[in-house]
């Protein structure tokens, strides 16, 4: 079987130099989130039958979306690599096992494979893009971190690529609490490219978790033009733009964001149902009228329950289906995470408690929530997502407190969520401030005002 090398020196089985050349700029193009791939990658394993990564790099594509339904596809197209992997390197049969623990629901097993080819391949960009996504998910940043750092020193500006390790190193950076490195390799990432989703993605978190919210809004409204040039990712990065909006009190702006951007039309995208649900959540915290949207949101949820393989989602579907009276879709969404709990699938008996209380909130069952979400509140971490996207739940039990005139424990909690934000001796002084103006604040509105960031500049 032909074997060639790729751009970064590493073997690939069953292409020609030609092809190798496709395949190259089709990896740099999916992580790039270019549009299309997926059919470049069709046209390239059609002509090369016997491209190993090829069929492997399908399955992941299915795999990605993050819906049950396409497991009988990814399965198909692991079948086709499996009957390859006898004339295949070692390397690209551990990405055939990264595939078949995916697909099987085995994500220990998964880890292992793709950090295996990291350790001993570190140039295997697919392998580490693969595994530090992966991470994201499973709400484990300090591994995260450690892929990240472990990779990374073989790279530099001269190995084809650079730039797209970059971004998931400044990332994992910015999520374990390390803003300043995080900052300065999301903005080497953008030196080569201005429009690195994932840098700019790291980027925006720094700001989002060092409250320089006017900062965050003109880099990425600088970009906006060109965001939708590129594929669904591109929802979550108008979010951010929302978050920061929110933050300086655009509300307007903010709901034409949702509707043109955010959530346009009813979507299967995991992402795009996390955005929108936690957006509206946000909104009606902050006092805002959001309209019918949320039974938009609902209409889609109710269309993919039980479908979705990445569980952070469901809670946001329980709280659109709540929130919507869509009451036996709540109950039918419920009721299959509770299945897949007790069938042994991972991080579902998680996502079936705090989806529970999602439900609860919803149904204006407050106290219930907080006792539920308190003592959930630091295990929902291992659901996955970012600090911003989870610190959706703490916004939430905030504005329960507040509804039950808690005010104590809402500035308890209010306190806890600056807390994790806290990176250096530098922020002490802004975080000290901020709880002092807790502690001077009573009334309700104002309390929730904070919400809107975090630690100003």
């Amino acid at each position: 079987m032909t074997r060639l090398n790729d751009e970064r020196g590493l073997p690939l089985t069953g292409l020609d130099a030609a092809q190798i050349e496709r395949y190259d700029a089709l990896l740099t193009e999916l992580y790039s989130y270019i549009p299309g791939v997926q059919n470049r990658l069709e046209a390239l394993v059609q002509e090369a039958p016997g491209f190993v990564l090829g069929q492997v790099l399908r399955g992941y594509s299915i795999m990605t979306d993050g819906l049950r339904s396409g497991l009988p596809q990814a399965r198909l197209y692991l079948a086709q690599a499996e009957q390859l992997a006898a004339g295949a390197t070692e390397r690209e049969r551990l990405h055939i096992s990264a595939l078949r623990a995916w697909i099987d629901g085995h994500l220990a097993q998964r880890l292992q494979a793709l950090e295996d080819i990291v350790l001993r391949w570190p140039l295997d960009l697919l392998a580490y893009r693969q595994l530090t996504g992966m991470l994201f998910w499973t709400g484990d940043k300090r591994r995260q971190l450690a892929a990240a750092l472990q990779a990374v020193p073989p790279w530099g500006p001269q190995i084809p690529g650079y730039r797209l390790v970059l971004g998931p190193l400044a990332f994992a950076l910015e999520e374990a609490g390390h803003y300043t490195l995080a900052e300065s390799h999301a903005r080497k990432a953008l030196d080569y490219r201005a429009t690195d989703l994932w840098a700019l993605h790291a980027l925006a978190h720094v700001l989002e978790m060092q409250g320089r919210v006017r900062e965050g809004e003109q880099m990425l409204a600088a970009v906006g033009k060109r965001l939708n040039d590129f594929n669904l990712f591109r929802g979550h990065l108008w979010w951010h733009l929302a978050l920061f909006k929110l933050a300086l009190g655009r509300d307007d702006e903010v709901l034409r964001l949702w509707d043109e951007q955010i959530f346009p039309d009813p979507s299967a995208f995991y992402l795009d149902q996390q955005n929108a649900a936690s957006m509206l959540a946000r909104l009606e915290i902050q006092g805002l009228a959001v309209g019918r949207r949320w039974e938009k949101v609902a209409q889609a949820a109710e269309q993919t329950q039980g479908q979705h393989l990445v569980l952070f989602t469901v809670p946001h579907q329980a709280m659109a289906l709540a929130r919507a009276g869509r009451l036996p879709a709540l109950a039918q969404t419920l009721s299959a995470i509770e299945v897949d709990a007790k069938a042994g699938v991972e991080q579902a008996p998680l996502a079936a408690a705090v989806s529970a209380a999602m439900a609860l909130y919803y149904e204006g069952a407050h106290r219930p929530f907080l006792q539920r979400m308190r003592a959930l509140r630091h295990e929902a971490q291992a659901l996955g997502a970012s600090h911003a996207q989870q610190d959706l739940f703490f916004q939430l039990m905030v504005d329960a407190a507040l509804r039950l005139d808690d005010t104590a424990l809402a500035k308890s909690l209010l306190k806890e969520r600056l807390a994790g934000r806290l990176s250096s001796a530098g922020h002490w002084p802004q975080l000290a401030g901020q709880f002092m103006r807790i502690d001077q604040e009573s009334d309700p509105k104002a309390l929730r005002t904070l919400l809107r960031s975090g630690l100003e500049k």
